[in-house]
């Protein structure tokens, strides 16, 4: 019995020591933690309960299965009917607290639309769309109206536009009421308006930058649908097939859900700016004796004139050079006797905006005054003399002492439908055309071109554009000879060549596409990979042609040209005007060197919201799983490297 007692002691030390070792190695290593979390927080309860009915109380609170983080709650959580003054909305660990400083409306149902802002505190694991509801009558509305909003120019998803509902018989509600229902869009630009009565509504959105859920500010970008939406829900059978095998042969049940569906689900509202904007004198300087530069803050359709006040000038004492919108300009003072003087006072008349932006006749008084610093000859109000500032300033802006000089822009190489233009520092006076040639090399002579022409531009007076029919692959010279131009301040130019090549037709590629569905009134635009146009081509005949296109991957644009006005028009909410109606092609067009494309393209045939190639997309998240996988050639370009009869 002893040794039996012995032993067992022993046994029992031996297991014990063992496991003290075991304990002690494993302990030697930090802990991993367990598996990463990837779940979202889970719902648990909420005072009131979701649904109830005959609430009185203005707080809300929500409890989860973890601690909780809120994500910008004044941004991100939306609270319908809208509220004139901000919730409290705030995280407690694992709870979220929502005073509601509105007093509650009688008999009405209340939507609370989380939509990305919950997420847990560890991992930031986003529950997604959540929302509560609640009633302070005895019934609970439960229609909804679901649908997507897009940009109308670019079909670009729209995040965080506030989208709402006015009754259908109150159509000055949009500007002068905030929306009875109200939620905003999710980064897809997809949006639900949930807990809406039955009855007849229009629906708009904005984008609410004062946050009053009106629209009342002309520069707010908007959408509207004209049509009357009558809210309904249709209950219909969803059957799970669920099998016994793994080559579904075998049926083990069959499980049939109810399902309620709410319409409309599926509006497409595309959003637009008027173009409303303040409109003013932004700046205006004299960085140089001779020219007097002015900015305005945004396009006008009238050009500023100037008129003088301390002086005198004759009838064509300035000229005035501008871009297409009228909103920068530069006078070059053509008389020194005006040039010559200090300071400058004139009355400049153009077009602004009023107080409710309005365009408007404006006159203003400007002073413009030179300020020649003695250490640099330079003006005092010359910016900063870097490197850079002053090479580039050099390069065309700044007069020069000895001859006119030239903005040396004509490539080596140009394109076969391109325009090559010269720009000089400063207006001309004269241009003598006999001592300017272009010329081409045949062979290895130069030879004389005759039917050139050397035009003016409308809106620059210093730059002159070489229009002439290139031949493929031929070289040229344009030539200026000593004296052939000369400035208004007198200066001419020195003996100047510029060589260049045109490219070869085997360096470009061929594009005509088909659209089914529109056979005029509109254009197309080709599109680089960031939705930028590079070509622009008018429907014919049920077609666009794009010749000579440089070799490339491409998109296509289409838009409706409803004003024949060879540009995108936005929408007018005082009209009751929709923007142009825009369409993309679905797919990447590649094209290549000396090929001929054919695109057959049935423009209606997939659905608008689905149209935009997801490349091109902008608005989109992260390592987004809703990231299409790559789509099978279903309707291959026609190619050929024969010449194509279309081109």
């Amino acid at each position: 019995m002893k040794k039996s007692r012995i032993s067992n002691i022993t046994r029992a030390f031996v297991v014990i020591a063992t496991t003290t070792i075991i304990v002690s190695c494993a302990s030697m290593s930090s802990p991993t933690g367990g598996p990463r979390d990837y779940d979202p927080p889970v719902f648990k309860k909420s005072n009131p309960s979701p649904n109830q009915t005959e609430v009185k109380n203005n707080k809300i609170t929500l409890e989860f299965d973890e601690v909780i983080q809120l994500d910008n709650p004044g941004e991100n959580v939306i609270i319908s009917p809208p509220q004139r003054e901000m919730p409290k909305i705030k995280a407690n660990l694992k709870k979220i607290d929502i005073e509601l400083i509105d007093s509650l409306k009688p008999n009405t149902s209340y939507t609370l639309d989380f939509g990305s802002a919950i997420k847990d505190n560890n991992e930031g694991n986003i529950l997604n769309g959540f929302s509560m509801a609640f009633s302070t009558g005895k019934e609970l509305d439960t229609l909804q109206i679901s649908g997507t909003i897009l940009n109308a120019e670019n079909l670009e998803p729209i995040k965080g536009m506030t989208i709402g509902l006015h009754h259908a018989d109150n159509d000055t509600a949009f500007t002068t009421l905030p929306f009875i229902r109200v939620t905003r869009s999710d980064i897809y630009g997809n949006f639900s308006i949930k807990n809406v009565a039955s009855g007849k509504y229009k629906i708009y959105a904005v984008k609410d930058a004062d946050r009053n859920y009106k629209f009342n500010a002309p520069t707010e970008d908007i959408a509207f649908l004209d049509e009357v939406i009558i809210p309904s829900a249709e209950v219909t059978s969803h059957t799970d097939t669920i099998y016994s095998d793994t080559t579904h042969t075998e049926i083990d049940t069959i499980m049939v859900h109810n399902i309620t569906r709410f319409y409309p689900d599926s509006l497409t509202l595309f959003s637009f700016n008027e173009g409303h904007k303040p409109i003013y004198l932004s700046k205006h300087d004299r960085r140089d004796r001779e020219k007097l530069s002015v900015e305005i803050s945004g396009a006008i359709k009238k050009t500023m004139t100037l008129t003088p006040v301390n002086f005198e000038a004759g009838e064509n004492w300035l000229i005035t050079e501008r871009n297409i919108t009228n909103d920068t300009l530069l006078f070059w003072l053509s008389d020194s006797l005006v040039y010559n003087l200090d300071t400058l006072r004139v009355v400049a008349d153009y077009l602004k905006t009023d107080s409710i932006l309005n365009i408007i006749e404006a006159s203003d008084t400007l002073n413009f005054i030179f300020r020649e610093n003695p250490m640099t000859n330079k003006s005092n109000n010359s910016e900063p003399s870097t490197p850079q500032r002053r090479g580039r300033r050099a390069k065309i802006d700044t007069l020069k002492t000895e001859s006119l000089a030239f903005d040396q822009s004509i490539p080596g190489t140009i394109d076969i439908y391109s325009s090559p233009s010269i720009r000089f520092e400063a207006p001309l006076s004269i241009l003598n055309k006999e001592l300017i040639s272009l010329k081409t090399k045949e062979d290895s002579t130069w030879v004389s071109i005759k039917d050139w022409k050397l035009e003016n531009d409308s809106l620059s007076p210093r730059r002159y554009i070489v229009k002439y029919k290139w031949d493929f692959d031929k070289k040229y010279i344009l030539t200026f000879d000593s004296a052939a131009v000369t400035s208004i301040y007198g200066l001419s130019n020195d003996s100047t060549s510029f060589e260049f090549k045109v490219k070869k037709s085997s360096e470009y590629s061929n594009l005509y596409v088909e659209t089914i569905g529109v056979k005029s009134g509109a254009f197309a635009e080709l599109l680089d990979s960031k939705d930028t146009p590079v070509r622009y081509a008018s429907i014919k005949n049920g077609g666009a042609e794009f010749p000579f296109v440089k070799p490339g991957k491409y998109y296509i644009r289409l838009v409706i040209d409803s004003d024949n006005n060879k540009k995108f028009t936005p929408g007018r909410y005082k009209d009751r005007r929709q923007p142009e109606q825009t369409y993309y092609y679905p797919k990447l067009i590649e094209l290549k060197p000396n090929w001929d494309v054919e695109q057959s393209w049935d423009v209606f045939a997939t659905p608008i919201t689905k149209q935009k190639p997801y490349e091109l997309i902008k608005n989109k998240p992260k390592n987004d799983p809703k990231a299409p996988k790559k789509e099978e050639v279903d309707d291959e370009p026609i190619y050929s490297n024969r010449p194509s009869a279309k081109f």
